[in-house]
């Protein structure tokens, strides 16, 4: 007798399948889970340790605040008896998958807290991961600093050689600059241009 009546029915759709097309079928099953509708207290009180890093992502108990939850899910992980090589991967797939939920900066600070941080980064896999993070994250906010810099310095040679209406009347415009090599030709026209007419021209082709 069968437990489920899903073998039968994907029976049926395979036999349609191949009665309609008249071709293979090979038929899969997807399971879709909603982890934020899952009791994760039960998890963390001793449910299967290989689920372990996704409960962050889990429903916590009732009345718990999201940075509450996340250290417990952390500190329920760390005490669980694995080998210490599983352990810290465990931890870092925590880390990474809590990034789906969390802010990095809560994560690092509560993976520093409960001091896993320099483990985590010199065995685990999630160190390069994370590395990589901060090396992006660092790059683009360098740029966007650098673009916004640089925008306003051509800003102050235009308001001092043709005006403040001038360089008011471009501002918008030098502003969505991002490319650091325009923005840089520019800062050089603003200073050589004979008048505002030929810094405009150069504006033009810019954008």
């Amino acid at each position: 007798m069968w437990r489920s009546a899903k073998p039968i029915r994907m029976a049926s759709y395979i036999i349609r399948a191949i009665e309609h097309h008249r071709q293979p079928v090979y038929s899969s099953v997807i399971y879709v889970l909603r982890l934020s509708e899952i009791d994760g207290q039960a998890l963390v009180q001793g449910g299967p340790s290989g689920l372990l890093p996704f409960t962050p992502l889990m429903k916590p108990p009732a009345g718990m605040a999201a940075e509450a939850w996340l250290r417990q899910c952390i500190q329920a992980t760390q005490a669980v008896p694995l080998d210490p090589a599983v352990k810290v991967d465990f931890l870092g797939g925590l880390a990474i998958l809590s990034g789906l939920a969390y802010e990095w900066t809560t994560i690092q600070r509560i993976i520093s807290q409960e001091g896993l941080m320099d483990t985590i980064m010199r065995e685990s896999s999630f160190a390069q991961y994370l590395t990589q993070q901060g090396l992006e994250q660092g790059l683009k906010q360098g740029l966007e600093q650098g673009g916004r810099q640089r925008a306003e310095d051509i800003l102050d040679v235009l308001e001092i050689r043709f005006g403040p209406a001038s360089a008011h009347s471009l501002a918008a415009r030098i502003a969505a600059l991002d490319d650091l090599h325009r923005l840089k030709q520019l800062h050089h026209t603003a200073v050589q241009a004979a008048d505002l007419a030929t810094f405009q021209r150069h504006l033009d082709s810019a954008e």
